[in-house]
């Protein structure tokens, strides 16, 4: 009977452990200030198969001096043929490795930046309409 009650104790353990990791979540929440913005923050554009279109954004920082890169969520039909890049206007890709730097600013003194949006489309896209989220991350 003891040997019973040690293996059913084990046994609820053992389950109580696997009922932990089966519930358990692991979640990743990054919350970006209100001091920074992004203008326009919403835009529709027609673009053709195989085309390639240019969209300048501007960013208005009052807070403190940031380093930020973009990153994008594609949907739609064929999610895979749009492809997104963030260029500075001299041309330079902005990517985790190379951050855009937005110097400090004030509400009567913002900084602001402008950013070329480069939106290329596959050949073989599928027609319909998408939507690109935009993210930027530090």
């Amino acid at each position: 009977m003891k040997r019973f009650s040690t293996l059913l104790v084990i046994i609820l353990i053992v389950g109580a452990s696997a009922a932990y990791i089966y519930t358990s979540t692991k979640a990743r929440v990054e919350i970006l200030t209100a001091e920074m913005d992004v203008i326009p923050q919403s835009f529709s554009v027609s673009i053709a198969k195989g085309g390639h279109y240019v969209k300048q954004i501007t960013i208005k920082n009052t807070g403190e001096e940031k380093e930020v890169y973009f990153e994008d969520v594609v949907e739609g039909p064929k999610s895979d043929a749009i492809d997104i890049a963030f260029h500075t206007l001299n041309g330079s890709r902005i990517s985790s490795a190379n951050k855009l730097v937005i110097q400090a600013g004030t509400e009567k003194d913002p900084s602001i930046v402008k950013v070329n949006m480069h939106i290329d489309v596959d050949d073989d896209a599928v027609e319909g309409e998408y939507t690109i989220y935009i993210y930027a991350r530090s």
